[in-house]
């Protein structure tokens, strides 16, 4: 049945494809075909099974929620990455994918959270990335290639999902946050992820900076989180324009202002007292005031990257030190 479904599927695609001018549906499998060429090959190791989290209903969403929220407090020793909440309004309205690893038990081993994000080209067209918020894993698994084919799983549900939406892939995105002792650790992790880089500019002189990042506040803060951006682009290219990467920049900030979490009960779970105590009205002035902040944040950004003389170039730390 499995079998027939992707014939059925692939059929369908290709009906979709061939209503399209030649140079659009070239220019989709060509991305395509790189995105495939960036899967890594191999199998699990024994024993571990790795899905994407799918629920039947709210309920057994829930404790989809709740079991995933206890494996992330382990792993990160506590941090919250993200609360129950949102990440319950991510997974009922299909925002956030998160693939997992199980060992022979069935006990959770490892879990990475991902989001697709749109950006526009120069054209005006609409490109389809993935973000990878975070990977967590269970001490004893670290090393033993699990992570790996968790990434594999994610890329193909990235593949799908640019097929789906006849949208070519435009690239690997990720946060690596500064400022603590876990910074390095963040970074190589996404080294080794598909090969993920930071991205710099050069000056008049020809002096590399790093590109500043910073991601949206989570909290009552109108500051910006420093951190890393990290990106591979699928077409293997190592240079970015700085249209490009606000674009890319811009569709990442998005998913922080999304409708979706700008409600009474989430208002109330965040900030206490009863959904009544909250308004829509309310509620979507509080966002709007947010988005505010998070323009405010892509403005310093910009005027940041005017100095960069041309394209941006994508370098790893070991790179960044050779060009100095």
């Amino acid at each position: 049945m499995a079998e027939k479904n992707l014939h059925s599927e692939a059929a369908n695609l290709q009906e979709r494809l061939e209503v399209l001018p030649v140079n659009e549906r070239e220019k989709l499998e060509k991305s395509w075909d790189s995105l495939k060429a960036m899967i890594p090959e191999g199998e699990p190791p024994e024993g571990i099974n790795i899905s994407k989290v799918e629920f039947k209903n709210s309920e057994e969403r829930r404790a989809k929620v709740d079991e995933m929220q206890k494996f992330l407090l382990k792993a990160f020793e506590g941090e919250e990455m993200v609360d129950e909440m949102q990440m319950d309004i991510g997974m009922q309205h299909e925002i956030v994918d998160y693939y997992e690893a199980r060992d022979a038990e069935g006990k959770m081993v490892s879990l990475l959270s991902s989001q697709m994000v749109e950006s526009k080209n120069k054209l005006g067209e609409s490109e389809l990335s993935m973000v990878v918020w975070y990977v967590a894993n269970d001490p004893d698994y670290k090393g033993k290639s699990v992570t790996k084919q968790l990434g594999a799983a994610a890329l193909e549900g990235f593949l799908q999902k640019a097929k789906d939406q006849l949208k070519p892939a435009k690239a690997i995105l990720g946060e690596a946050e500064l400022g603590d002792e876990d910074e390095a650790k963040r970074e190589k992790a996404f080294n080794r992820y598909a090969d993920m880089k930071r991205l710099y500019g050069k000056d008049k002189k020809g002096k590399l900076f790093e590109v500043l990042y910073e991601a949206p506040p989570e909290d009552e803060s109108t500051k910006g989180a420093p951190a890393h951006f990290m990106a591979k682009m699928v077409d293997g290219n190592n240079t970015l324009s700085k249209g490009d990467y606000m674009e890319l920049v811009k569709g990442i900030h998005a998913q922080y202002t999304r409708p979706e979490y700008s409600t009474p009960e989430y208002a109330a779970f965040e900030y206490g007292g009863k959904p009544e105590d909250y308004s829509l009205e309310k509620v979507e002035g509080g966002r709007q005031r947010y988005i505010g902040v998070v323009e405010n944040i892509q403005t310093k950004i910009e005027k940041k990257l005017k100095p960069a003389q041309g394209d941006l170039v994508f370098l790893s730390e070991r790179e960044f030190r050779k060009e100095l």
